[in-house]
């Protein structure tokens, strides 16, 4: 009897010991994910204010849309001087046309700027 109390004392403190490594180690991996997400942000908003500044023409690259692609890619110049949580991009297609953007919902930027000497239509 007191063999199977001290095994089973043994096998709950093992337990406790791995559940409490495991949710340690899940907590700094998610750590490194969030800085990982807010290194790309900051990256997309620098690059995202560049073009601005040069009135470049920006190619997005959007995540999750809800049609059956993966992702959308639009194209235009930033209207605004300072790029928040949200940009507003004059589409190339239809200048007269602006749309609203999340910073959230941009996978990657390109940028083409008045000056590069490959045509832009």
């Amino acid at each position: 009897m007191d063999n199977d109390h001290k095994s089973t004392m043994k096998s709950i403190s093992k337990l406790i010991s791995q559940s409490s490594q495991s949710f340690f180690s899940a907590f700094l991996e998610d750590s490194k994910d969030k800085q990982s997400k807010n290194k790309e942000r900051e990256e997309i908003l620098n690059k995202l204010q560049v073009a601005s500044a040069k009135k470049s023409l920006v190619v997005l690259q959007l995540k999750e849309v809800p049609t059956s692609q993966k992702f959308e890619t639009v194209s235009g110049w930033i209207v605004s001087k300072s790029i928040g949580d949200s940009i507003m991009l004059r589409l190339q297609e239809d200048s007269q046309q602006i749309r609203m953007i999340t910073v959230e919902h941009i996978k990657k930027v390109s940028t083409l700027s008045k000056n590069d000497k490959r045509l832009i239509q």
